[in-house]
């Protein structure tokens, strides 16, 4: 398939590329039609209300607590094992750089 684009679209897709961000110029183009589907599934959603036989239409978005879930998944082991034990407790000390409050 050959796709033409207007160089204010293709431009910064390659420079996209070039900079690393994807690894190819398929790999871009596949998230941007992925993007597009999901857009496309999403208004054809909205757009038919299901009927009252049917069951009602998947969200298009995942819940938050499963965006969390696959981001810590992304995060290597090794590197996750580097977070400090105590990071909710002493968020204003490891951000902040404050002293460490009282553990009790």
């Amino acid at each position: 398939m050959t796709i033409h684009l207007p160089p204010g679209l293709e431009n910064p897709i390659l420079a996209a590329v070039h900079s690393g961000r994807y690894a190819s110029l398929d790999d871009a183009m596949t998230e941007a039609a992925s993007m597009l589907v999901e857009r496309l599934k999403q208004e054809q959603s909205q757009s038919t209300p299901p009927l009252a036989d049917q069951p009602e239409a998947v969200p298009a978005h995942k819940p938050i607590w499963e965006v969390v879930d696959d981001l810590r998944k992304s995060i290597p082991p090794d590197e996750f094992a580097k977070l400090p034990k105590d990071g909710a407790e002493q968020l204003d000390h490891y951000l902040y750089g404050s002293p460490k409050r009282p553990t009790t």
